[in-house]
């Protein structure tokens, strides 16, 4: 049979239910109260068992809308459900051993039964602890690592119990003293108890710190470390990150700062960096990024402008500086929807001005001229005539690009002359501005309404 979670969760509900039906007859015919305590133990181990199992089902349930996820740490409350059972049976012996050693000493019937049993309890729980191990280090589960850890200390519990029998049964050869003889047992049962009570606090501890969201201590600071050593994160302000198990299932939240002037794809690309260096330190594990637009050190001016006014919802062109003896200027277009008033308008070049001050405080002067922006597409009407009044001005326009396409067209704004010029691949962009901005002129002197002159660049030839 395929071993799963489930299987070795049964098996070991059955071992217990066999154990605690032979100690309970053995302890009850021979009066030992460690072996009834060792029953008790078992009786537990049996709820503990069966508990572990409805854990495991519950917590193999995929995520669902309730649970995004999953259900794995019903695991932690199936042991914090095991160490309340442990604590109330390690409680129960202990009061019955303070009877038996300081009020009524009673020295139990030992038989062979009385090893066999024990016996059998060393064999089976050595034999189910290896099992559940092997299962829990197969299946990375919480639950079955706890019955392991749980089972391998009744290993010792139940070797305390047969040192106790041990001890009474040599008294009939040996001359030992007749007081701890007569409560042998009872110091045994004492044994079992603590080493019951030391487990739940073990698996309580475990449980409580899982629920609680525990990480090892230096986890974030490491992972932290990693993120660092990338070449486009930013130190200022340094990474954080937030780590959290659920199950064996890792879950990182990470964020991180780049230079605010990297494309989305480049900031993307930076996301998928930082999760293989986080899932080179946690296998599988399950990571969130978010990334922050930083100011670099050595960051230009320009992008530090354009930040300002996208924070803003702002659109700016034509941005220009300029050094103007010690102080520096600036001077941009401000692009603004619709038909705002100036009083409208003023707000927002308040607004933008003071965000680039507090980006830039070398900044004495700014500058800004306003431009309305169109966003509705607009009814325009193509001119023949103008077109060839147009075609005719660039003919005899000396030095002028070959022209590769001419259209105009009016619209409520003026005339609009759009145009392809070709130039040599090799030319400046610089060259093909001037070209360009001293073609604009010429056409607005030569043709009356010009209103706006669009004039895109194409490779000659």
């Amino acid at each position: 049979m395929v071993e799963t979670k489930q299987s070795a969760a049964l098996a070991s509900v059955i071992s217990s239910v066999i154990l605690t039906v032979v100690k309970l007859f053995v302890g009850i015919t021979t009066g030992s109260l460690g072996i009834l305590a060792e029953a008790a133990h078992s009786l537990i181990d049996l709820m503990a068992a069966a508990t572990t199992l409805f854990v495991v089902r519950i917590a193999d349930i995929p995520p669902d809308e309730n649970h995004p996820y999953g259900h794995a740490r019903a695991e932690y409350l199936g042991a914090l459900a095991e160490t309340i059972l442990l604590v109330i049976t390690a409680v129960w012996i202990l009061w019955h051993c303070f009877e038996r050693i300081f009020i009524h000493p009673e020295m139990p019937e030992i038989t062979v039964w009385s090893f066999a049993v024990m016996i059998l309890s060393l064999v089976v729980d050595y034999t189910r602890a290896g099992a559940l191990k092997r299962a829990a280090e197969k299946f990375k589960s919480q639950a079955l690592a706890a019955d392991a850890a749980h089972f391998t200390n009744d290993l010792l519990s139940s070797a305390m119990v047969l040192v106790g029998l041990s001890f009474i049964g040599l008294s009939n050869w040996l001359p030992l003293p007749a007081w701890l003889v007569i409560r042998a047992d009872a110091f045994a049962a004492v044994l079992v108890a603590l080493i019951a009570l030391h487990v739940s606090w073990e698996m309580g501890l475990r449980a409580v710190r899982a629920l609680m969201d525990d990480v090892p201590r230096d986890l974030n600071q490491r992972l932290v470390n990693h993120i660092i050593a990338l070449p486009t994160v930013t130190t200022t302000p340094p990474p954080t990150v937030r780590t959290r198990f659920v199950g064996n299932e890792a879950y990182v939240e990470v964020t991180v700062g780049t230079a605010r002037d990297r494309s989305l794809a480049e900031a993307h690309q930076l996301t998928e960096e930082v999760e293989q260096v986080v899932r080179a330190d946690l296998e599988g594990a399950h990571v969130l990024v978010h990334v922050e637009p930083t100011r670099t050190m050595g960051e230009p001016h320009t992008t530090a402008i354009y930040a300002a006014a996208q924070r803003l919802g702002l659109r700016i062109h034509n941005l220009d500086l300029y050094q103007v003896g010690a102080e520096l200027q600036l001077g941009l277009d401000l692009e603004l929807p619709g038909a705002p008033t100036l009083a409208e308008a003023l707000k927002s070049v308040a607004a933008l001005k003071a965000a680039i001050g507090a980006e830039l405080s070398d900044v004495s002067q700014i500058t800004i001229h306003l431009e309305p922006r169109r966003d509705e597409i607009q009814t325009a009407s193509p001119t023949k005539e103008l077109t060839a009044q147009v075609a005719e001005t660039l003919k005899n326009l000396p030095g002028a690009a070959p022209v590769k396409y001419l259209q105009t067209f009016t619209t409520d704004e003026g005339l609009i002359i759009a145009l392809h010029c070709l130039f040599p691949t090799n030319s400046s962009i610089a060259d093909i501005h001037v070209a360009m901005t001293n073609l604009e002129r010429t056409l607005r002197r030569a043709v009356p309404g010009v209103a706006r002159v669009q004039i895109e660049p194409q490779p000659l030839g």
